[in-house]
């Protein structure tokens, strides 16, 4: 009896760690600062796109962050780099 506890423990746990969602982001290099990115998704009211903006822009190369902007003439929202 414990050891099919065990192994039912062992399985779950195997398959929680297949199953649980983990993000990782690989940041393009080369981003300059002054940079419109088209993105639908960011939306400048929202504080986790503004967040996600600035850690494109810095870990892409502009060490000075980013935040969502509303361009309607010529990319709708973007993320914009900072100059």
């Amino acid at each position: 009896m414990e050891r099919r506890v065990i192994v039912l423990a062992i399985t779950l746990l195997v398959c929680m760690a297949f199953t649980t969602k983990s993000d990782w982001v690989d940041y393009s290099s080369g981003i300059r600062c002054c940079t419109d990115i088209a993105v639908e998704e960011c939306e400048p009211g929202n504080p986790e796109s503004n967040a996600a903006c600035k850690d494109v822009c810095h870990y892409g190369g502009c060490g000075k962050g980013g935040q969502c902007e509303h361009r309607p003439l010529t990319f709708g929202h973007v993320c914009h780099c900072n100059c």
